[in-house]
C-alpha cells in the first residue's frame, strides 16, 4: 500500500512539473509576442506623429505660400531677391612628374 501511495505521489509530482514547464514555455512565447507587438506599435506611433506634422505643414497657409513661391520663383512685392550663381568647379590640371635627371641625360644622349 505504501508503494502505491509513493508511486501515485511521484506521478502527481511529475505531472505538476511537466505542467509547470509547459506554462513557462507558453509564457515566454506570449511575452516575446508582446514585446514584438509593443515595438511595432511604437514604430507606428512615431510614423503617425511624423505624418501628422507633415500634414500640418502642408495645410499651413504660410508654408503653402512659401512652397508655391519657391517652386514658381515668385516673390512678394517689396521683397528683395538675391540670385546667386552656383560656383563652377575649378579645372584641375594634371602636371606630369618630371623624369629624374639621370633619365633625362640618358634620353638626350642615347635616343
Amino acid at each position: 500500500m505504501a508503494n502505491v501511495r509513493r508511486l501515485l505521489l511521484y506521478l502527481f509530482l511529475i505531472f505538476i512539473i511537466i505542467s509547470l514547464i509547459k506554462n513557462i514555455i507558453d509564457y515566454r512565447k506570449k511575452y516575446n509576442f508582446y514585446l514584438g507587438f509593443k515595438q511595432d506599435f511604437e514604430k507606428e506611433k512615431k510614423k503617425n506623429i511624423e505624418y501628422k506634422t507633415e500634414y500640418l505643414k502642408k495645410t499651413d497657409h504660410n508654408e503653402l505660400e512659401k512652397t508655391i513661391r519657391n517652386r514658381l520663383n515668385l516673390s512678394k512685392p517689396d521683397e528683395l531677391v538675391v540670385i546667386m550663381q552656383r560656383p563652377t568647379p575649378t579645372p584641375f590640371i594634371i602636371t606630369p612628374t618630371p623624369l629624374p635627371n639621370w633619365r633625362q641625360w640618358m634620353n638626350l644622349y642615347f635616343k
